[in-house]
């Protein structure tokens, strides 16, 4: 369903934009591109009529995202859009978190975490996400043309390779797959909320109750063997990895498959030579940028900041996919061109708060797309492209579902 795009404000300042370009599917909202040939950082006005700043230029954004001025403590944060659940407290969180902390308190939890997703850790993890693949591809097989590649390929990669990180029992997977699709869900409710992350502490909390009288060998036996931390820690730290294992991977698969689809010169280059793959994923990163509402900061302190003055206390959003579609860093920037080289991209963030977990999600977009166009080189949609719905009252941006036969 799409929203209306509202721009204005009674004060002037435009309003986070939401509104596709119909039949663009790959497209961030057309209103950011007028934004920021305005100005890379400019106000906004928040749904309840608070005014900050909406960032868009990416030389603006890195700024921002590496600035510790700019605070990821949940007091004050206000989103961009309007979220039913936004009366949730948020201060009341799991204490483990972290994404909503500053330092030091976020560099503790990140040092605890840090050696389970190295380089050198996910490279050694690369013949057992190929496993995992390879048995999701027969299973889409099996199944036969057409299927939704969102439900037979996308969600259950990024699903069995951070449950079986975790340890998470394999008949709960489904479970957390949809509490999770609820809680970044813009159309869900507050009690829908509520129930959602009722029900993950719950199942989380006895998990991790049966790990600690009975220790494993994964990541979150690990954390409990290894570490003084306490049950809530351990409980909002698995919020944390499970919530960014699986959306942003999960929707990357979908909507990249989609893109390649669409787009089959360079669909037909990525088999002609796979060796271009560390390159044609860093493009489709760009490109694609899913996570479309926030990051989001508040000003700890009155500052100078890019010719503004920031007030403590203003809310500053980044746009993820409007900083990485800037034509002042990247030339034809709606273009998507496995030839661009060095990308520089902040689909996964930057500084302090950059997703943890983007080498190993990296390696599962790698050997997804490889391995899916090798096992079905004639993929594709069943619909036109213009009727493939999408994501857009969600927090990451993808596809709802997508036909697809062979």
């Amino acid at each position: 369903m799409r929203t209306p795009e509202d721009t204005t404000s009674p004060v002037g300042a435009p309003r986070f934009p939401t509104a596709r370009r119909a039949g663009c599917p790959f497209d961030p909202p057309p209103a950011f591109d007028t934004i920021r040939s305005e100005a890379p950082m400019s106000r906004m006005t928040y749904p309840y009529g608070q005014v900050g700043w909406l960032v868009t230029g990416y030389d603006q954004a890195r700024a921002v995202l590496g600035d510790v001025r700019f605070s990821s403590l949940p007091e004050g944060k206000l989103s961009p859009v309007k979220v039913p659940g936004s009366e949730l407290d948020l201060a009341a969180l799991p204490p483990g978190m972290f994404v909503n902390m500053d330092a030091p308190e976020h560099t503790r939890y990140r040092r605890l975490l840090n050696s389970h997703f190295t380089v050198r850790r996910v490279r050694q993890m690369e013949e057992w996400v190929t496993g995992i693949v390879e048995g999701v591809l027969d299973d889409m097989e099996k199944a036969g043309s057409p299927v939704d590649l969102v439900e037979r390929f996308a969600k259950p990669i990024p699903t069995l390779v951070t449950s079986e990180l975790l340890g998470l029992p394999v008949e709960q997977r489904a479970g957390f797959q949809h509490d999770v699709s609820v809680l970044f869900s813009l159309s869900s409710s507050g009690e829908e909320m509520v129930e959602s992350m009722t029900r993950l502490g719950g199942t989380l909390g006895a998990l991790l109750a049966a790990k600690r009288a009975e220790p494993t060998d994964d990541l979150l036996g690990s954390l409990i063997s290894d570490t003084d931390l306490t049950d809530d820690e351990l409980l909002g730290i698995t919020f944390v990895l499970l919530i960014a294992g699986l959306e942003t991977t999960a929707n990357m698969l979908a909507l990249g498959a989609f893109a390649l689809m669409e787009h089959p010169d360079q669909l037909a280059a990525l088999l002609a030579d796979e060796s271009v793959v560390d390159d044609a994923v860093e493009e489709l990163l760009r490109y694609l940028s899913v996570v479309q509402v926030g990051p989001v900061r508040v000003a700890a302190e009155d500052f100078e900041f890019e010719g503004h003055r920031i007030r403590k206390g203003e809310v500053v959003t980044v746009s993820l996919p409007a900083a990485n579609r800037d034509p002042g860093r990247f030339p034809d920037p709606d273009r998507l061109d496995f030839g661009r080289g060095d990308s520089g991209h902040i689909a996964f963030g930057r500084g302090p708060h950059q997703c943890m977990g983007h080498h190993l999600a990296r390696l599962e977009l790698r050997i997804g797309y490889l391995s899916l166009f090798r096992r079905f080189p004639g993929l594709r949609p069943a619909v036109p492209a213009g009727d493939v719905p999408t994501r857009e009252m969600m927090v990451t941006y993808g596809v709802q579902r997508l036909d697809v036969v062979w």
